[in-house]
């Protein structure tokens, strides 16, 4: 998915000439922290709608306001995945979006992609997680899937991190679409992967059913 296709263009943009007393924050959405600021297409910052009740009352315009300047912005052709990375560097929760020329365009919010991604089939869909402990230069998907794929199983979403103990480990972390990873874990470990944590729904077997319910007749409950 593109940026293109998330861009929000309805926030309309005040100017550096725009008087603070006449932007009323009703007017935006209510997950809205930053107003951005553009003159003649060009990005010039972002407004901070915390501050503006105070800045109101010295009747300034917005251009005499301390603007929030941002470094990264954000090209309509780029998918969103790399649009997390830029997030985490800028640290605000919205960035601007800029055509070639450096054209203002519209804004993206970090909660909207966070919500598109958790919106998507591989979190929605019946599953689990598990997590693996990896020496980064073992570290192969290939491997992993087809290892969880032998117990007929499909990964759906999978995020690498470095381990922050280590510097020679990656924590994947995986979902998975199956509610018990129970055999998935055991095909795992017998290849030596080191499974750090798995959040799962074990199932119950028959016998585990029989020896509970001998377990409840015996207590009388």
């Amino acid at each position: 998915m593109l940026v293109s296709e998330v861009v929000q263009k309805s926030v309309v943009p005040v100017s550096l000439s725009t008087l603070l007393v006449d932007i009323n924050p009703e007017n935006y959405p209510d997950n809205l922290q930053y107003l951005p600021v553009v003159e003649d297409e060009a990005f010039k910052g972002f407004l901070s709608l915390a501050d503006l009740p105070l800045d109101q009352e010295l009747n300034e315009l917005v251009g005499q306001c301390d603007l929030e300047q941002v470094n990264e912005s954000i090209s309509p052709n780029q998918h969103i995945f790399e649009v997390m990375v830029l997030f985490q560097k800028s640290a605000l929760s919205v960035l601007p979006v800029l055509d070639e020329e450096k054209r203002y365009e519209g804004i993206v919010q970090l909660d909207r992609i966070l919500n598109i991604l958790a919106g998507s089939y591989a979190f929605q869909s019946e599953g689990a997680i598990l997590v693996l402990s990896v020496a980064a230069i073992d570290y192969s998907l290939a491997e992993i899937s087809r290892l969880v794929e032998s117990n007929q199983a499909k990964i759906l979403a999978v995020m690498v991190e470095a381990d922050s103990f280590t510097h020679d480990k990656l924590l994947v972390h995986m979902r998975i679409n199956q509610p018990d990873l129970s055999r998935v874990v055991a095909t795992l470990e017998r290849f030596s992967y080191h499974v750090v944590e798995v959040h799962h729904t074990t199932e119950v077997t028959s016998l585990d059913q029989e020896r509970l319910d001998q377990l409840m007749k015996y207590l009388g409950i």
